[in-house]
């Protein structure tokens, strides 16, 4: 028996005191625990291959096989991962696999990684190990699983042997039965596919084949990585299809394609289940929030030592109105104390009613303005006997159960000082809880206020930014003393009933705006109300919308705008490339299902195959257009240098004034293909950047902008940007069209790029470009992929299939953002008919499901925009060879035309 060095025994102890070594497969293997020598030295003295197994994440044939110079020195496989492997990311285990981890998280691995740092990410779940182990699937599958942490532990001790599967595709017994060479134990079968099989793309189980996978998706082969592992870690979010076995025949089979007549206990199914996981999704938001309590939360009613400084000519005046405990008053004295605002302010309290102690103080309070009323009367009339004695150019309305932060008053004032536009302002509310109360206010058509970003994060980035609201709340709200004239409040008015929101609609209806200031931060204790303070908020909205309906109703309405292809007619270009007379409606006949349930072909009802040459047509569509509520349409524009393309209709518009026909230009700057993508590969004509072709562009959008029916944002022709990224030098462009739009004499140009291919998850801010404003363009960024199976039955198919519904609430999801972004909605997408076998389609696509997702955006619009910028883009009007269109089809008929105007008629229509 080999003697064992001193050294070589301390080094061995101390690597194999890691966590990587389980102590119970220690004690198992060498009948004592770690901390015995002698066990360690009897570990020591077996031959390095033969020593037992102590760790669940290492395999040394696996190891290594793997690492074949370790194999040829004859070291302890064990003992070299602990001390060198797992620094150098060598994966010690089929199901662990480091290059992987730390491709996703390298930081938790350690600078240098680290067995103990490994082991600990292994056993809480911090990360999944590899792309072939799914600790969602496994959670799923295996109940007893969902007790314990170590998830991967648990499936090598107990799962696989119980028949589990690593992921919802690998199932090592159908493996081993299916092929002859593979052992017929579950950890050997599923090694030998990692090892082996899925490199040699056999198939998984029943659910994958990797051959019909490669063949279907040409770079997977290219590319040379395993089929399954590629679509677990790429091609699943990439919405490619988990191939079955092929089978002999795949005709199609009757009714595929079709959709069954929806009756009217599916459209409502459809409704509330997308309903309700939207609401879910919204409360497990809300849920994640984790804010602490600001120090000033809880009010202290102490009243010592307030005082206020002497001021003969005050800036500011802050105007409180006591009507609640005496504790909160003090409270928000105290905070006016503590900030001690940098200019000149007086502070005005009205004592309306308060206990006669809680009066005697606040009287003794150093230069307060202090006005007593006896008994408590309306807060309108409190307020407006304080209004009467302030004396600065601003208003600071505090609720007594407000208390302010530091720099929030100077925040407030300086966006007053900014812009004499800007009647009045209000700060970031946050409830006693932490999260945020309001950060401005909107008012739906029924004079209902409501609160933007309640119980949201409230240092979510949209919400930190400065822009035009309709109404800020009266517990927080600076404005312009003259502007208020002689009366603050109307005394009809009940207490906290909107007479906040019949002072803004003041403002603004005197041409003055009202401004959320995401700098200034303010505390707010804002009490449950109760049955009374319910009846006098329907009085208040019954009072707002009899004052202010027309106005409330205007600020209210949504404009919706529709992306417009002009592609359906012949042109030159297109018979030289696809043939004589081709058009869009050549690709959209063609279209065949590629699965059971695919809705295709789109055939036209009411307008036809139309030209887009003549016009009656473009007159028809405008018709009906207007008909459904939409404002107009964001015609896409194609100027590749000397040569413009598909600009007959437009033109046709601009010849004859007496069509109804609004629009925008939308300029789609990307290369055409023959793979219809605007990519690098088989280029049918360039897009160019040059001086010349920048000139001819901005100057089209001018000519066109001259048009009375272009549509306009705040008196400023709206032009967009499909692909900004592409541009040499987008600022530059940016600065170009402004110059042009000037020196034509117009006040501006409002442009917007479109958050498309590479811009679209990129979150990039509008001035950074040189721009005003994004548009959102779904699928584009967040699409979800399908995982429910499909029945293929087009031959070769080898297409991506996405998931509707989860996909709008991916959309629905996203933060609020510090800049303008116009929100939009798209009915579906399915490209089929210009990729016959490589088609992107949605499933779950309907209108009911698209009017759930409309109104939700318009709440979105009424959160973020005001006036003319309250747009909603649809993606698209007429994109028929790419399944988005409003359009009337043969199978929905006017039904998203319908779900659209339904849902803006009862959300904002004015």
């Amino acid at each position: 028996m080999p003697s064992v060095a001193m050294e070589e025994l301390k080094r061995a102890h101390n690597m194999l005191c890691s966590n990587f070594v389980s102590e119970d497969l220690f004690r198992q293997a060498l009948g004592g625990g770690r901390a015995d020598i002698s066990c360690v030295v009897a570990y020591l003295r077996m031959p390095p291959r033969q020593r037992p197994v102590l760790s669940w994440y290492f395999d040394r044939d696996f190891y290594l096989a793997t690492n074949p110079d370790i194999a040829e020195t004859g070291l302890d496989p064990l003992l070299h991962f602990i001390e060198r492997g797992c620094a150098r990311l060598r994966s010690p285990h089929p199901l662990v696999d480091l290059p992987y981890m730390a491709a996703g998280n390298a930081a938790a691995l350690g600078a240098v990684p680290r067995p103990d740092a490994l082991a600990d990410m292994l056993e809480h779940n911090l990360a999944r190990p590899s792309p072939y182990f799914d600790p969602d699937h496994y959670l799923a599958t295996d109940g007893a699983a969902a007790a314990g942490s170590g998830l991967l532990r648990r499936f090598l001790q107990h799962g696989l042997q119980a028949g589990r599967r690593p992921n919802p595709h690998l199932d090592p017994a159908w493996y081993a039965q299916r092929y002859d060479d593979v052992p017929n134990d579950p950890y050997l079968a599923m090694c030998h596919f990692l090892l082996q099989g899925d490199a040699e793309g056999r198939a998984a189980g029943p659910a994958f084949d990797g051959a019909l996978y490669r063949a279907r998706y040409p770079d997977v082969a290219e590319a040379g990585v395993p089929p399954l592992r590629h679509y677990l870690e790429y091609g699943e979010r990439e919405g490619r299809q988990a191939p079955t076995e092929r089978r002999a025949a795949l005709a199609v089979p009757a009714g595929a394609g079709r959709v069954v007549t929806i009756d009217p206990d599916t459209v409502l199914a459809i409704d509330r289940d997308l309903r309700t996981r939207i609401d879910a999704a919204r409360e497990q938001r809300r849920q994640a929030v984790r804010v602490s309590l600001h120090p000033a939360a809880s009010p202290n009613g102490d009243s010592a030592r307030l005082t206020f400084p002497r001021t003969a000519s005050p800036r500011l005046s802050i105007l409180i109105s006591a009507r609640h405990a005496p504790d909160a008053a003090i409270a928000c004295l105290r905070s006016l104390q503590t900030v001690q605002p940098q200019l000149a302010f007086e502070v005005v309290l009205v004592d309306d009613g308060m206990p006669a102690s809680a009066s005697a103080w606040l009287q003794a309070v150093p230069n307060l303005v202090w006005l007593r009323r006896a008994t408590k009367t309306t807060f309108p009339a409190a307020c407006n006997q304080a209004f009467a004695r302030c004396r600065g150019e601003y208003v600071l309305l505090l609720a007594d159960d407000t208390q302010v932060m530091p720099g929030a008053i100077e925040a407030l004032v300086a966006a007053l000082d900014a812009d004499p536009a800007v009647a009045a302002v209000g700060p970031r509310l946050l409830a006693s809880d932490g999260r945020l109360q309001e950060a401005g206010r909107f008012l739906r058509a029924n004079g209902e206020i409501g609160m933007v970003g309640s119980h949201a994060d409230p240092s979510e980035a949209g919400f930190c930014q400065d822009r035009d609201v309709t109404c800020c709340s009266g517990a927080a709200l600076m404005f312009r003393r003259a502007l208020a004239g002689a009366t603050l409040f109307d005394d009809a008015y009940d207490p906290e009933s909107g007479e906040d929101a019949d002072l803004c609609l003041r403002f603004v209806s005197a041409g003055h705006r009202v401004r959320h200031v995401g700098g200034a931060m303010m505390l707010h204790h804002s009490r449950d109300p109760d049955v009374h303070a319910f009846r006098a908020m329907i009085r208040g909205r019954q009072r707002l919308v009899a004052r202010w309906g027309d106005l409330i109703r205007r600020l209210d309405a949504v404009r919706v705008l529709a992306f417009y292809l002009p592609q359906f007619h012949p042109t030159p270009e297109n018979d030289l490339w696809w043939g004589t007379g081709f058009t869009e409606w050549t690709n959209v006949t063609k279209a065949q299902p590629s699965y059971v349930g695919h809705y295709q072909p789109h055939l036209p009802a009411d307008l036809g195959f139309y030209d887009l040459r003549t016009p009656e047509a473009l007159t028809a569509q405008a018709l009906l257009a207007r008909r459904y509520g939409i404002e107009g349409f964001c015609v896409y524009y194609y100027n590749f240098g000397k040569r413009r393309v598909l600009d007959r209709p437009l033109a046709t518009v601009r010849a004859h004034p007496g069509i109804p026909f609004r629009w925008c230009l939308c300029w789609a700057n990307e290369n055409w293909t023959r793979q219809w993508d605007g990519g690098e590969r088989e280029i049918l004509m360039a897009q160019n950047y040059d001086p010349d072709t920048l000139d001819a562009v901005i100057a089209d959008a001018v000519s066109h902008a001259a048009d009375p029916r272009y549509i306009r944002v705040d008196g400023l022709p709206l032009f967009l940007v499909y692909r900004p990224l592409l541009l040499p030098d987008a600022p530059a462009f940016a600065r170009a069209c402004r110059a042009g739009f000037a020196a034509a004499g117009f006040p501006g140009v409002h442009l917007a790029y479109v958050e498309s291919v590479e811009a679209a998850a990129r979150n990039l801010h509008p001035a950074d470009l040189g721009f005003d404003a994004s548009v959102e363009f779904p699928p584009h960024g967040h699409a979800v992929p399908a995982t429910s199976p499909a029945e293929i039955v087009k031959e070769d198919w080898s297409g991506y299939r996405y998931d509707y519904p989860a996909t709008v609430l991916a959309f629905l999801q996203r933060d609020a953002v510090p800049c303008r972004r116009y929100p939009a909605v798209f009915p579906g997408w399915d490209n089929t008919p210009r990729q016959s076998l490589r088609g992107t389609s949605f499933d779950g696509a309907s209108p009911e499901a698209f009017r759930v997702y409309v109104e939700e955006k318009i709440e979105h619009i009424r959160r973020s925009l005001t006036g003319e910028q309250r747009l909603l883009f649809v993606n698209a009007w007429n994109e028929w060879s790419e399944g988005a269109h409003l359009e009337p089809d043969s199978f929905y008929g006017h039904r998203w035309l319908e779900a659209l105007r339904d849902a803006v008629e009862a959300k904002a229509r004015p």
